[in-house]
């Protein structure tokens, strides 16, 4: 019964993320006389920071916690890489490419942190994988790609002559990058789940499933255009708001789902 209770816990927290998140959002809206910000990601910039960053810390915990399905576990997995990157890494402030010069070291000492863990949680990983309690093509999937992006972050976050743009190297908005991977992994598990499954997912859920994909997909297209064209007009509020939401039903219905599942089968060893 641990694991059945700990295997819901981690499932309900995940919910709770999402509520506190909107919760701390709208509650900062209420507070500003209703007046929006660009993004749900601006209100980095607000008091409302301490339970986006919390909030999305605690998410990725929880992704990596959580026992999967097969090529679903790599998907979470590879979700909890940029999860915390969508905290550490702001956005640009009020819509502009730049983060003020005072929360700068703030995002760098963040930004540190994620590589030392990334890099202490490899080395267990491969720890695991060698006393095959993990399975060595997860580790290299994962870790591979959790290596290439720290590799990557540390570049752009720290190497002379690159980091004065941080974290806008070739006005590419790092924080938009790492919001789209993590919602891209939630737009092809419903997918995944409704589909590639080997154990057959009831028609009910399955329809739930392919509304959350398309709407993640349509979400990501809208944010994505939105942010280049004009980023201070609400399209990417709009977005982002559509893919949390969309994010809580999938994420509220597997659960329920999977209420019973103890020990989910995942990608072992062997």
């Amino acid at each position: 019964m641990t694991g059945l209770r700990t295997h819901r816990s981690l499932r309900l927290a995940l919910v709770a993320v999402a509520v506190a998140i909107a919760a701390s959002v709208l509650i900062q809206l209420a507070q500003d006389g209703w007046v929006l910000l660009p993004s749900i990601s601006d209100y980095f910039y607000s008091p409302a920071r301490g339970v986006f960053v919390g909030g999305l810390t605690a998410a990725s915990v929880a992704l990596l916690a959580l026992s999967g399905r097969d090529t679903e576990s790599i998907m979470l997995d590879v979700a909890a890489v940029f999860a915390p990157l969508i905290a550490i890494i702001p956005t640009g402030y009020r819509g502009q490419p730049f983060v003020p010069a005072d929360v700068l070291p703030t995002v760098r000492n963040g930004v540190g942190v994620y590589l030392v863990m990334v890099a202490a949680l490899l080395v267990l990983a491969v720890i695991l994988a060698t006393r095959g309690e993990v399975a060595w093509r997860r580790v290299a999937i994962v870790g591979g790609i959790a290596g290439a992006v720290s590799a990557a972050l540390a570049v752009l976050a720290f190497a002379p002559g690159v980091s004065e743009s941080f974290p806008f190297a070739g006005r590419v908005n790092l924080h938009l990058v790492a919001t789209i991977c993590f919602f891209a992994m939630f737009a092809a598990i419903p997918l995944i789940t409704a589909f590639g499954s080997a154990e057959r997912t009831e028609r009910r859920y399955r329809l739930i499933y392919l509304t959350v994909a398309l709407l993640i997909a349509v979400a990501l297209v809208l944010t994505v255009v939105a942010a280049i064209v004009r980023p201070e007009d609400g399209g990417v509020l709009i977005g982002e708001t559509v893919a949390l939401t969309a994010f809580a039903v999938f994420w509220t219905t597997q659960t329920i789902e999977r209420w019973r599942d103890a020990d989910p089968p995942s990608i072992l060893a062997g």
